[in-house]
């Protein structure tokens, strides 16, 4: 469950990033290879899960 602090698309061209490591978050318009605080792997959990 997303709290507060998360961060949140601004618009269609954002995606929403998260550290499998960490669990850090970060928004980006562009491809997110790395995670900002530990350089640990991210996923794009903006996109929905196959079922």
């Amino acid at each position: 469950m997303p709290i507060p602090s998360d961060p949140a698309p601004q618009d269609a061209d954002e995606q929403l990033y998260e550290c499998v490591d960490c669990g850090a978050r970060v928004c980006s318009d562009e491809r997110v290879t790395a995670c900002p605080e530990c350089e640990g792997r991210v996923q794009n959990i903006s996109r929905p899960r196959p079922e």
